[in-house]
């Protein structure tokens, strides 16, 4: 391989290497114990998602409120660093998606979109990243207490703590991605839509380009809507269940 790709893409080869030996020291030591099975194939891309997920909120929220909100401007050189880190995780866990939940199409269609949203951006136009920050902020900034949701959920049947931790954090999880995905993600669709769908940056992406960039906006907010759907109503559910029976019964009275 040419040493000079090889330089200017550092940061993707080196994350790779980082979210891969991450993955195996979850699925090989820290949740070999705990779970067998696709499970344990969760735990670890879990661990990826923290390890992923924290870092880049921030970084994305920085570049976000550091600098002017210009959809056309020329990406800096930060922007493509974090771009290439965030590449490096979507391509590692749509490997192991690949392998171990072929059947998953939602996440899988999920990353793929996701991944080449940034590969036009990164490599084919180099225009436009402040938009890639915003979406990947937008999708990230929840991960910390999703995956610490998940994880405490997945381990509720075989631990007091994790089941605690679970329905101590389902409420404010619910809540708190409710707000992300259902408040500032349709709002960040249609800000993007309205600039790139109205032909302000014709001059440096085909309008072909800005409608699939939109097409999977549209389709991650859909996504996002199932999801919060699903959540609140596992809520309600749960509540309803531990209801005193008195308490059911007045209500229906």
């Amino acid at each position: 391989m040419d040493m000079a790709i090889i330089t200017d893409n550092l940061v993707l080869f080196g994350s790779i290497c980082l979210f891969t030996a991450v993955y195996f020291y979850g699925y090989f030591f820290l949740f070999s114990k705990l779970w067998k099975g696709r499970s344990r194939y969760e735990a670890a891309s879990c661990g990826m998602s923290l390890t992923h997920g924290t870092a880049v909120a921030a970084l994305c929220c920085y570049e976000i409120f550091s600098k002017e909100w210009v959809l056309d401007a020329p990406n800096t050189p930060l922007q493509n660093k974090i771009m290439e880190y965030s590449m490096a995780y979507f391509i590692v866990d749509l490997l192991n998606l690949a392998f171990t939940a072929p059947d998953d199409y939602l996440f899988i269609i999920h990353h793929i979109g996701t991944l080449s949203y940034m590969i036009s951006c990164r490599y084919f136009i180099q225009h436009g990243a402040i938009s890639v920050m915003c979406c990947i902020a937008g999708g990230e900034i929840t991960s910390p207490v999703q995956n610490i949701w998940t994880l405490s959920k997945m381990a509720q049947d075989s631990s007091q703590k994790a089941k605690q931790l679970f329905l101590s954090i389902s409420p404010f999880f619910t809540v708190y991605f409710t707000i992300v995905r259902a408040g500032f993600g349709p709002y960040l669709t249609w800000a993007l839509g309205r600039f790139y769908l109205g032909g302000h940056a014709d001059h440096i992406m085909p309008r072909w380009l800005a409608c699939c960039w939109l097409f999977k906006l549209v389709f991650a907010i859909l996504a996002s809507m199932l999801w919060v759907t699903h959540l609140w109503v596992a809520l309600f559910k749960f509540y309803s269940w531990r209801m005193p029976q008195g308490s059911v019964q007045e209500k229906i009275d």
